[in-house]
């Protein structure tokens, strides 16, 4: 996998190019990043939240476009796609929901959604360019690389979230298979993967996306 300093600079080289000047700054662990999934059902409707289909596809708009989706696998290679439109959204909901009946035995404590907020910087002089009004209410929207987003600001989301797994244990942090699951251990597949960048917020000078991963353990 490249390194921060590789990422980092491909991400300066499409942002001269004339992507979106934004750029990967940090991810939080925060001690509400883990919710179990108690049944099939449960994880649909996860799925249908993240992919924007079914009683969510309300939630799609432009910039639906630039979230990035993971199926099957993220601790050995990676395989990165964006979905454009619906039709390519259900079929990815349909091909995760068919893994996880491949992988998943039951319910019962062993699968389980993980929530990391990240944020990205963009220089403040910047942002009225990108600010707009949707649906009544000030957003932004960043067209951006294809290469930018995935080999950007995704992979740098991926490098960061592995290297929190070498680090000690968040103090609020108590259940061992969360512990399991912060340490990337004991996982025995996982069913999915995403990074929003269509549900950014404006956060301490910083935007913020959310960074999902869906687990089942041993």
């Amino acid at each position: 996998m490249e390194s921060t300093r590789d990422t980092r600079r491909l991400i300066g080289k499409e942002i001269r190019k004339g992507s979106a000047p934004l750029a990967f700054d940090h991810m939080e662990y925060e001690p509400d990043c883990l919710r179990e999934i108690r049944s099939e059902s449960k994880l649909k409707e996860v799925l249908s939240y993240l992919l924007r289909t079914a009683e969510y596809e309300s939630l799609a708009s432009g910039m639906t476009r630039n979230n990035v989706y993971t199926e099957k696998r993220l601790l050995g290679d990676t395989v990165f796609q964006r979905r454009n439109n619906a039709m390519e959204r259900n079929a990815s909901y349909l091909n995760a929901m068919g893994y996880a009946k491949r992988c998943v035995s039951g319910y019962d404590g062993k699968v389980f959604a993980e929530t990391v907020p990240c944020y990205f910087s963009i220089p403040e002089e910047n942002l009225d360019q990108y600010r707009f009004q949707y649906q009544g209410k000030e957003t932004y929207a960043f067209p951006m690389s294809e290469k930018h987003i995935i080999r950007g600001l995704y992979l740098m989301c991926v490098i960061h979230r592995k290297s929190l797994a070498g680090m000690e244990t968040p103090d609020f942090i108590t259940l061992e298979k969360h512990q399991w699951i912060f340490h990337l251990a004991q996982i025995r597949n996982v069913l999915f993967q995403c990074l929003l960048l269509d549900d950014m917020h404006w956060k301490n000078g910083l935007f913020e996306a959310k960074f999902y991963t869906i687990y089942s353990l041993e």
